[in-house]
């Protein structure tokens, strides 16, 4: 199996789980002209893992030779799907359920409230149970049967 550079683990921003939202006709001239980052030979027995949302062209060389091309679809949890979890707690707390009226998002007063959201995350997370955090974490990635990060 080929090497792959370190950044390659990072998984692509949520829009590429979604092709028929993200899909421009016009990708596959630019990757065509451009060719690929990375070619990789495989040999019989040999299996590749590509992160999910990665863009790739698999084929078999010569007539004669025999291919499978499988996609499996993989949970990945990453370290936004827990900060997702994190800040989705707040909806109990009833400071972060208040309407923020319109003549506030504007100016002074947006950036007002923008400091007054993070400093009551702050205070949310700093007195978050983090061992009982992590028990409602691992329930969740075993019995979710979707998520959208």
């Amino acid at each position: 199996m080929a090497d792959l550079a370190p950044e390659s683990s990072l998984r692509p921003c949520a829009s590429t789980r979604s092709p028929f939202r993200v899909w421009d006709p016009a990708f596959l001239p630019q990757w065509e002209a451009a060719g690929p980052d990375l070619e990789v030979d495989l040999r019989p027995g040999q299996s590749l893992l590509l992160p999910r949302g990665w863009v790739h062209n698999p084929h078999a060389l010569g007539t004669q030779v025999r291919s499978i091309h499988l996609t499996f679809a993989i949970r990945e949890r990453t370290p936004v799907r827990v900060a997702e979890k994190l800040v989705g707690r707040v909806i109990e707390k009833d400071a972060f359920r208040r309407v923020i009226l319109p003549g506030d998002i504007t100016g002074e007063r947006l950036s007002a409230q923008v400091r007054d959201v993070r400093q009551a995350l702050v205070e949310h997370l700093a007195g978050l149970d983090v061992d009982d955090f992590a028990r409602s974490l691992l329930r969740a990635a075993v019995s979710e049967k979707g998520f959208t990060t």
